[in-house]
């Protein structure tokens, strides 16, 4: 019931994507603080980090890339990072604890840097690039849904060889291939449907591979989170599916870069 309403928000773009990007992003950002433990005291971990200031901040990236036309985005930008540098070692510091403290440190920048910075401040400059942005998150979202479910049925049904890794001890070489596979010819399909003039082939059969493996990184990067804190799904926001991040996790790095793609190599 969601999906139709999700793509009209994506076609439809302006303050209704910002919306939907901002409430994904903070409840992402809220399962990943609530699975952030710093330090085990005997056989319990003590609780995640306090979600309030790094959900702020993550509506502040956010709003920061919807108006980024009308700043002096580079130096707000890095006005911005500074200033979250300064709260995250002050908020340790005036504590009152000294174990873990570090570690929190780097907890609360990991999840502020790859939900906020990551997913929620480049998903808005993607859909706000030029005349193509809709098309370009159309193409982010159809290559990592089509790689995610190629790797889970092509895994399940054929795989045979483990991919080598404790965090995510169920995925195997047949279903991360077929991910990429799968995932590169959604993105060659997606690329000459919807961006014809301003993809070649070759080029959107490129984007579609490296996002793709980033797509999987993404995915193994919040199992790592997931496995650390010892539980199987991010939240059960989403009924059989899980949390938002379990959703969304392939996003956290392929967003970024192929909104970089797109500005470096200027298509």
């Amino acid at each position: 019931m969601l999906v139709p309403l999700v793509l009209l928000i994506i076609y439809q773009g302006e303050w209704l994507f910002l919306v939907l990007v901002s409430a994904a992003a903070s409840a992402m950002q809220v399962e990943y603080c609530r699975l952030a433990r710093p330090v085990k005291e005997g056989p319990r971990a003590t609780p995640g980090v306090n979600p309030v200031v790094p959900v702020l901040l993550t509506l502040a990236f956010c709003l920061l890339a919807f108006f980024a036309r009308r700043l002096d985005t580079p130096d707000l930008l890095l006005a911005f990072f500074t200033g979250i540098l300064i709260y995250v070692f002050a908020e340790s510091i005036f504590s009152g604890k000294v174990a873990g403290e570090l570690v929190t440190v780097a907890l609360k920048l990991t999840g502020i840097l790859i939900i906020g910075w990551g997913v929620g401040y480049h998903l808005i400059l993607l859909r706000n690039t030029d005349e193509i942005g809709r098309q370009l998150i159309f193409l982010l979202a159809g290559t990592v849904w089509g790689s995610d479910t190629g790797a889970y049925l092509i895994g399940r049904a054929v795989g045979r060889h483990r991919l080598g890794t404790p965090i995510s001890p169920r995925k195997t070489v047949e279903g991360t291939i077929a991910g990429l596979v799968l995932g590169t010819l959604a993105g060659l399909a997606l690329g000459a449907i919807l961006l014809r003039e301003t993809l070649s082939l070759a080029n959107a059969a490129f984007i579609g591979l490296i996002l793709s493996a980033l797509g999987q990184l993404g995915d193994l990067s919040a199992s790592l989170v997931k496995r650390t804190a010892g539980v199987k799904d991010s939240g059960d926001a989403i009924p059989g599916h899980g949390g938002f991040l379990d959703r969304c996790d392939s996003l956290i790095f392929s967003t970024p870069v192929l909104y970089y793609y797109m500005e470096l190599t200027r298509l």
